[in-house]
């Protein structure tokens, strides 16, 4: 008969008196248990101590920012944790050579845990790319957490057909052959997620929504800056600082009003409109135009009209005391090119950008006149000013026209 070849646990075993014939005693596998723990104890602690000084060396040294990040503690710690299980594994296997079913038990015990430790120090990977990432300039309109919860989402899942497969001992090709009748409960479970990670790849690819954008959908009552984006949600911080969390596939399937175009542009839109009485609208008397012409911002426009109209009419022979005979200025006519010319004197309105004043269709409201120009300041408080502004002088400027406002003014969003 062959001599089986003694290994380092019969050995040591042995040694300790431990031994009973060619097999280890009860006390015996107890002992090799004992030093596998203490093996691995003092493994675990020695690689986390190696580790650990490793990464405050880079955090000295301050020129691994990135990799800090990736390689965070979490993730070192838990990444550490695979060799006190590797070495209790060996001992574990020594030591229950003689006892198959407690070898079987204690095996697939370990690599179920092998198997969660998996997952964590790949949770703790991802996160820490994503917070690396997040410092990014050019990622920080990314959605980055919703690869990283997609990521997060695969992994747990072959970590749970894994889990199957171990503790039933089938193959995870035979456990993936049984998903298939229940493939419909899966995508029923996973509707928003599947849902949301298509919408979040289309966002992405298509640039439709960045993180810091503001946006408007009016169907969830939504109107402010997206503050997250993550697998299943975008969440937007309204302008009274409540937040309104809308599904990722929702964003897309409705309409929606993103301003990133106005932000980045050159100036902001104001379209607002003053209703104007129409029986107050009148021929401009001689004395009107006097006055008129003394103000500075519209004296070059004004001698410039009425010498066009003198000329006109004088060459026309059109010229007579009825009001109706020639070509004659009107008041609202004079009021609407003085307030293109109060526009162009306005320093805080964009001289570059479209800027006109217009009549729109008379309602039983009184006459439309609409003012159409650009702020060249964008943000909210300083746009609202300049607007107040202009239809503060310009209400304020009717009656030296001899004009009159109705009820019903009105603006439109920029």
């Amino acid at each position: 008969m062959e001599e089986r070849p003694e290994g380092w646990a019969y050995r040591l075993a042995s040694t300790a008196g431990l031994t009973s014939g060619e097999e280890l005693s009860p006390g015996g596998v107890l002992f090799v248990l004992g030093v596998g723990i203490a093996a691995a104890a003092l493994g675990w602690w020695m690689l986390r101590l190696l580790l650990g000084a490793t990464l405050r060396e880079w955090k000295r040294s301050g020129t691994h920012t990135m990799d800090l990040e990736v390689m965070n503690s979490a993730f070192l710690n838990r990444l550490a944790f695979f060799l006190p299980l590797v070495l209790f594994g060996v001992a574990s296997e020594a030591a229950f050579e003689a006892y198959p079913a407690a070898d079987v038990f204690v095996g697939r015990t370990l690599r179920l845990i092998g198997i969660v430790n998996a997952v964590l120090v790949v949770f703790a990977l991802l996160t820490g790319i994503r917070t690396a990432f997040a410092d990014v300039p050019s990622l920080r309109d990314k959605p980055i957490n919703s690869y990283v919860q997609v990521g997060k989402i695969i992994v747990g899942i072959l970590a749970a057909l894994a889990l199957v497969a171990t503790l039933s001992g089938q193959s995870v090709g035979v456990i993936l052959g049984s998903l298939g009748a229940a493939t419909a409960v899966i995508l029923l479970v996973f509707r928003d997620a599947l849902l949301g990670l298509t919408a979040s790849v289309q966002m992405s690819t298509g640039d439709l929504v960045r993180l810091g954008d503001w946006v408007e959908l009016a169907k969830f009552g939504a109107d402010g800056t997206v503050v997250e984006i993550n697998l299943t949600s975008v969440k937007v911080q309204n302008w009274d600082l409540t937040y309104t969390v809308i599904p990722a596939y929702a964003v897309l399937s409705e309409s929606f009003k993103n301003w990133r175009g106005m932000q980045e542009g050159s100036g902001r839109r104001i379209k607002r409109h003053m209703l104007i009485r129409s029986t107050s609208v009148t021929f401009a008397s001689d004395d009107l135009v006097d006055r008129l012409a003394e103000i500075p911002v519209f004296q070059a426009w004004l001698l410039t009209r009425r010498a066009e109209v003198e000329a006109s009419n004088a060459a026309n022979g059109t010229t007579g005391p009825h009001p109706l005979q020639g070509r004659r200025l009107t008041n609202l006519g004079l009021f609407r090119n003085y307030a293109i010319a109060y526009l162009r004197s306005m320093p805080r309105v964009h001289p570059d950008m479209p800027l006109l004043v217009r009549q729109l269709q008379p309602t039983t409201e009184g006459i439309p006149l609409e003012v159409y120009c650009f702020s060249v300041a964008k943000d909210w408080v300083a746009y609202e000013t300049l607007q107040a502004d202009i239809f503060d002088h310009l209400f304020a400027a009717l009656p030296h026209f001899g004009l009159e406002a109705t009820e019903g003014t009105h603006s439109s969003p920029a």
